[in-house]
């Protein structure tokens, strides 16, 4: 039928004229079949079944259903009608809602999914090749940092190793050495050796993700960087040890020309006066060096400490495109195999299942119990569940 037709006032008008007379008469119609009913039902209820009251009731529930079809034949005119229209504003309303497939605000919809979810992709494509960057950034910076606190490492014990020769020196001068020691004290290298840099090798460990060459000229940089530094303060620290042994040295002769002409008494207490001026004139000069040396490696420590929290900063950035539409992200399951869905009901019966009620199960499992009834009442081959939890019960109906 038409929508003009459908939604003509006189056609509507006059279903809605016989509707009071239809309603009429299937009121009466129940009206009589319920009084029937009931008067064999208390009879029943209150005598017992006998083979009499069953054949009253057969005739009866026959009587029910020939009454039920001409009730619906009796309403259908109208009802039909208003079905009718009840479809034509149902089709209106789910042609422009976006949750009815196949409707256009549909299409229109998971034509905004699909790039939404596209849009995600391409930011987390983005957002794990940042961090990938970071990672390799922040490996390139601690290597280059390793390989300097090498270095430097290296170099401290190389420039105390120095100190130590030249206190040995010092305390090895005596009066029938003296010019000989004074002369090693004065062409004691006060400067690095134009091949330094082959005395010192990295021993830090290249990372797997690095190879060799990226390796080796980050070492080389780090290295070129680094002599400039090395030289300036070797030369500054060991030739103002060196100058100020020098400078020592007339009073330490006089001291031990002073010895040689005192008692063996007074030569020993003054000996080993000599001896304590000059440990702690070396400890004084040694744990300034100390100092210093301590001084740089806080800061190496406070510049490795500040590096790695920006590293940590870039790391939570999120790296997004500069346009995102709102989004609504869900986890969707897609099952693989049919074994999954084993999986899917241990999960949903070890954390929903197992706190409902047996009725409440009933209904949930309707299918899979019809199934097996199913089963159970095939003639030819009945298959029946062997539990504790599970017993079968006939189930009798009149014909």
């Amino acid at each position: 039928m038409s929508t003009e037709l459908i939604l003509r006032e006189d056609n509507i008008r006059l279903v809605m004229q016989q509707a009071p007379q239809a309603w009429r008469d299937n009121r009466l119609s129940h009206d009589r079949c319920l009084a029937s009913c009931r008067a064999l039902l208390d009879t029943i209820e209150a005598e017992g079944m006998n083979d009499e009251l069953d054949r009253q009731a057969d005739t009866y529930l026959r009587k029910s259903r020939n009454t039920v079809r001409k009730m619906n034949e009796q309403r259908s005119s109208v009802t039909k009608l208003f079905d009718e229209i009840r479809t034509l504003f149902t089709t209106l309303e789910n042609d422009v809602d976006p949750t009815r497939k196949d409707s256009i605000p549909y299409r229109l919809q998971e034509q905004r999914n699909a790039y939404a979810a596209r849009k995600q992709r391409e930011a987390e494509a983005a957002r794990q090749a940042e961090l990938q960057r970071q990672h390799r950034q922040l490996m390139l910076d601690t290597y280059r940092r390793d390989v300097e606190a090498d270095y430097r490492q290296t170099f401290n014990a190389h420039l105390n190793r120095k100190y130590n020769q030249l206190a040995d020196l010092m305390q090895a001068v005596t009066l029938d050495n003296f010019d000989r020691q004074a002369e090693q004290i004065q062409a004691f290298p006060d400067s690095l050796p134009d091949d330094y840099e082959q005395l010192l090798p990295s021993g830090i460990r290249i990372p797997a993700e690095m190879d060799v060459a990226e390796a080796t000229a980050i070492r080389n940089e780090v290295l070129a960087g680094l002599l400039p530094q090395f030289r300036e303060q070797y030369n500054f620290e060991i030739g103002e040890n060196k100058s100020a042994i020098l400078a020592l040295l007339p009073g330490k002769r006089q001291e031990l020309e002073a010895i040689a002409r005192s008692s063996a008494e007074e030569a020993a207490k003054r000996s080993e006066e000599l001896k304590r001026r000059e440990a702690e004139e070396a400890a004084r000069r040694e744990q300034e060096r100390q100092r210093r040396e301590q001084a740089e490696a806080a800061r190496q420590q406070v510049q490795k400490q500040q590096a790695e929290m920006a590293g940590l900063f870039d790391q939570a950035k999120a790296a997004a495109p500069a346009y995102q539409p709102k989004t609504q992200v869900r986890k969707r399951i897609v099952v693989t195999d049919p074994r999954g869905f084993l999986d899917i009901l241990n999960l949903w019966w070890t954390t929903e299942g197992v706190t409902l009620t047996v009725d409440e199960l009933t209904k949930k499992f309707k299918t899979q119990l019809t199934l097996c009834e199913r089963l159970a009442n095939d003639k030819q081959d009945p298959r029946f569940i062997q539990s504790n939890y599970i017993q079968y019960e006939d189930e009798v109906k009149a014909k």
